[in-house]
């Protein structure tokens, strides 16, 4: 009973804050909106800038660390997300190739295709005997993110006319919401969650070895094909709609952990609200933190705040990672 308490307090109080953030994140800008009292021009703000960039942060937050914790319960990983396995660079690969060859309207697909190959590599890489070794992992991450980041600077060097954008696009950032784009994401997001919810049962026994889930009735093979493909469709739409913007799944899930809540059906959709939340509450800081209107990257302050993350994450868990079979 005390268990069931507890989860609902944490519940309710990151609901609170994060309908907090988005009052907050709503109103303060560049044009300072006073929601009890709006002019005709900021009503327009409301509707067509700021209310679609704030609904976008917080799907495209949920979105990946959504994925992230997937991809944590299927790798048995703590250091794995969209990120750190090379799924978001072979995203934004096959992204900047739409871009190069004109096709934007259908840009998430193009991020689908690079994310799944990209994904495909690291688990081919990292896999020895059907069990995936935490080590290669991240280094086959690492070589998949540097062959995908080596692919995006050889086609900004043969497109002088989108560079600019380009290179913006990849820091991350919500410049571009529109309503459309918040429609799409947000059953995209819904339609994985509804899929996997299923499988909650499934991803626990995984956490433990592969022999013990299928003792447990659990087709690890097709669990682990069906969260890969979940995962890289989340990945591939939120980079095709922001860009890259790293650590997120790494960071919240962890934060969630923390609370005690480890089993899926409680992670799962807390890492939904607490992905929301942190990626409103970064926007916001993005938009706000420099001087004369001036707006930082998203991206970049997820990467500051999730890299510093991560290397704690290295030394305090560098002996669970490193091991000799």
């Amino acid at each position: 009973m005390r268990g069931n308490r507890r989860i609902k307090v944490i519940v309710t109080v990151t609901t609170l804050l994060l309908f907090a953030s988005i009052a907050l994140a709503i109103s303060i800008g560049a044009v300072k909106i006073h929601l009890f009292n709006m002019s005709e021009v900021e009503r327009s703000i409301l509707l067509h800038v700021r209310l679609p960039r704030v609904l976008l942060a917080g799907l495209v937050g949920a979105a990946l660390v959504f994925s992230g914790a997937l991809f944590q319960y299927v790798m048995k990983n703590p250091l794995a997300d969209s990120f750190t396995t090379g799924v978001s660079a072979s995203s934004a690969m096959g992204a900047v190739t739409a871009i190069m060859l004109g096709f934007e309207r259908i840009l998430p697909l193009f991020a689908l295709a690079g994310g799944l190959t990209g994904l495909t590599a690291v688990y081919k890489i990292s896999s020895v005997k059907g069990r995936i070794q935490p080590v290669t992992m991240l280094l086959a991450g690492i070589v998949v993110s540097t062959f995908s980041s080596a692919s995006i600077s050889f086609m900004k060097y043969l497109s002088d006319d989108s560079v600019s954008s380009i290179i913006f696009w990849l820091m991350g950032g919500f410049s571009s919401a529109s309503m459309s784009k918040v429609i799409t994401l947000a059953v995209v997001l819904i339609v994985s969650y509804l899929v996997i919810r299923r499988d909650f049962l499934s991803l626990d026994l995984i956490c433990f070895d592969d022999m013990t889930a299928e003792a447990g009735g659990v087709d690890v093979g097709r669990l682990r094909r069906k969260v890969f493909f979940i995962a890289a469709l989340l990945t591939a739409f939120s980079v095709g709609y922001a860009g890259i913007i790293g650590f997120a799944g790494l960071v919240i899930p962890h934060i969630i952990r923390l609370m005690r809540l480890v089993k899926a059906y409680e992670l799962i959709p807390m890492s939904l609200l607490g992905g929301a939340l942190f990626m409103i509450v970064n926007d916001l800081i993005a938009r706000v933190i420099l001087p004369d209107g001036q707006e930082l990257p998203v991206g970049i302050l997820t990467s500051f705040i999730g890299g510093l993350f991560f290397l704690s994450l290295l030394i305090k868990r560098k002996k669970e990672l490193y091991y000799f079979d």
